[in-house]
């Protein structure tokens, strides 16, 4: 097809043209030759590659083990960003004794309260080693079936899994005055 020819803009394009200030709603051009059928050979599909990485548990499936490694690295690190992400959005702190007060700590408040823990018997332990001393020992959990099994305790700590996988939960810590 030679000479002129009208052609029809499309809404997007016409309100794009009406926002830059055209008015138009047809453009004249003008055609000299008519466009020639371009023929490209398309190569097959290559199939997509098989997955290789087993897509990651959702948190509420998480183990207690992958849980404890990371919070056992974590607290003999002293790693206190490390403890605040593997705690629960709030931890409750309380005393030796049922009658003493609850504290509410942040995530970001449980770390220093973790490392005078760990630096204290808990009072049960036959050899009377420290908290800490008990958790360089024990690099798997060893589970009490006297806890339901979304609970794990380990010396004055105890854990629980929901909706975010394992978390600290609470602390059995009272400052010594």
């Amino acid at each position: 097809m030679r000479g002129p020819a009208k052609m029809t803009i499309g809404l997007g394009a016409l309100l794009l043209v009406s926002a830059c200030g055209g008015n138009e709603t047809a453009v004249e051009t003008n055609v000299t030759e008519a466009a020639a059928p371009v023929e490209t050979p398309v190569a097959a599909a290559t199939p997509m590659a098989a997955a290789t990485v087993t897509p990651a548990a959702p948190a509420e499936k998480q183990s207690l083990d992958a849980f404890w490694t990371k919070f056992r690295a974590a607290a003999l690190a002293k790693d206190a960003a490390g403890i605040a992400a593997l705690s629960a959005p709030v931890v409750v702190q309380r005393g030796d004794l049922d009658d003493a007060p609850e504290k509410r700590l942040s995530p970001a408040q449980v770390p220093a309260v973790l490392a005078a823990l760990l630096e204290q018997t808990d009072g049960v332990d036959a050899a009377n080693r420290t908290q800490r001393q008990m958790l360089q020992a024990m690099p798997v959990p060893k589970r009490d079936g006297a806890f339901p099994e979304d609970q794990f305790r380990f010396g004055n700590m105890e854990f629980e899994r929901g909706a975010q996988g394992w978390r600290l939960v609470r602390l059995y810590y009272e400052a010594a005055e």
